[in-house]
């Protein structure tokens, strides 16, 4: 009797265990069917800067991931497969019995275990929408320093934009959907200008009391057009690219 109720002890034990084993896993599948910790994985966030695409989803292997992306707000890293190919841009609804429409096909592949940033430029209306696709990824800065880099969304700007951190120029006549190198400045705190290279005493925004810290990546992106609205004027903002020491693919 005790032989036997010692098995049923252990399994039930045994059940319980991989309850929280499937639990686990569950928990940690993230969009596209991705695993934390597989190693299979690839990391995104979806920054949309153009103005008139309204919300898109994101499709992976022709199957929409549920989150909704809108102007101009990033996502934030999240999980995704290297394998599920092609990444598409649709739209993220329906009005006036239109279908969902396809916006955008994108060629690129992921590589496993790199972060990347998915920024969604140019406008619908003049069939210059495109995806400009970020591996978010350098060197090390040296002590004390940080790496900052500029992509470019801000529209109706011919001459380009330069970019100027505490009265230094660190980046100059940086043209419409382009992204910079990265380029490494002393960790501390900036008032972040952004001026037209044809009119450097003009600002056009700016990104004050912005803190860079020692070691960190940060991505500095532009986005909006002079003949906007409120919630289409030009804007800056940035994202920290450095992930924490344990994230895991």
């Amino acid at each position: 009797m005790a032989a036997k109720n010692k098995s049923g002890i252990l399994y039930g034990l045994f059940l319980l265990v991989s309850g929280f084993m499937l639990f686990a896993m569950l928990q940690s599948c993230g969009k596209d069917g991705a695993i934390g910790g597989s190693g299979n994985n690839a990391r995104l966030q979806v920054v949309s800067l153009s103005n008139d695409v309204l919300p898109f989803n994101l499709y992976t292997r022709y199957i929409r991931q549920t989150p909704v992306y809108t102007y101009p707000n990033p996502s934030g890293y999240f999980l995704i497969n290297a394998a599920d190919t092609p990444l598409q841009i649709r739209t993220a609804q329906t009005t006036n019995n239109i279908n969902v429409v396809n916006l955008l096909t994108l060629k690129q592949t992921l590589t496993r275990g790199v972060p990347y940033t998915l920024f969604v430029m140019g406008l619908r209306a003049d069939s210059s929408l495109q995806a400009v696709v970020t591996a978010d990824t350098s060197a090390v800065p040296a002590n004390g320093r940080g790496k900052i880099r500029l992509v470019n969304g801000m529209g109706n700007i011919p001459a380009g934009i330069d970019l100027v951190l505490n009265g230094t120029t660190a980046f100059k006549k940086q043209l419409y959907t382009t992204v910079s190198n990265w380029v490494e400045v002393t960790a501390g705190t900036y008032n972040i200008n952004v001026v037209a290279n044809n009119a450097p005493t003009t600002v056009i925004k700016s990104l004050p009391n912005f803190t860079i810290l020692d070691g960190k990546l940060y991505t500095i992106f532009t986005y909006g057009r002079s003949t906007g609205s409120d919630s289409t004027a030009y804007g800056v903002n940035a994202l920290l690219n450095t992930l924490p020491p344990n994230t895991t693919y």
